[in-house]
């Protein structure tokens, strides 16, 4: 091996030993920032869910119920009806029935192995998670359009010509 060869080898050893330090200095903050970020994920994906079955479902009229029990309280399951219902197109659908007692002949909403005596509980299940999430989301601007102002006052990152560029097409700039 050349003398060239061995400080090419030397240069791409300090590469890796920088970017080796540069992933520990964001260790913290992919810890920190993983269990927010799956809560977030698994609240996307329970709002989707309803939402998928909220556009798919669609009326059917019960026809036959097997089983109900009564719930109730935030810790005890709610109330539901094990049961059959058909389809205006013929099809049937079978499966647990959530809402209140349902008898035969009682219109549901429904789609493939799922019903609900109502669209009410799905509607609470997508629009009142979905409106915290966008609240959330809002915060987190506002939190960080007042940082970024901060940083402007104090002659931080954005200031200068950088700001004024920036502030020409944004709508919540100074007067």
């Amino acid at each position: 091996m050349s003398e060239r060869d061995n400080e090419r080898d030397e240069g791409h050893e300090q590469r890796g030993h920088s970017w080796s330090a540069r992933l520990r200095t964001l260790r913290p903050w992919v810890i920190g920032l993983s269990g927010p970020a799956a809560f977030m994920t698994f609240i996307a994906v329970w709002i989707g869910r309803n939402a998928w079955r909220l556009v798919t479902g669609e009326s059917a009229t019960v026809r036959m119920v097997s089983r109900c029990v009564e719930g109730g309280g935030l810790s005890l399951p709610g109330s539901h009806c094990d049961g059959s219902w058909v389809f205006a197109d013929g099809r049937t659908g079978v499966g647990e029935i959530t809402g209140e007692t349902v008898s035969v002949g009682d219109t549901v909403f429904a789609g493939d192995g799922w019903a609900y005596s109502s669209t009410a509980p799905l509607h609470r299940l997508v629009w009142i998670p979905s409106g915290i999430f966008c609240a959330l989301g809002v915060v987190v601007l506002v939190m960080w359009v007042n940082y970024r102002r901060e940083q402007h006052a104090e002659g931080g990152l954005l200031s200068g010509a950088r700001w004024s560029r920036w502030s020409r097409w944004w709508p919540l700039r100074r007067g």
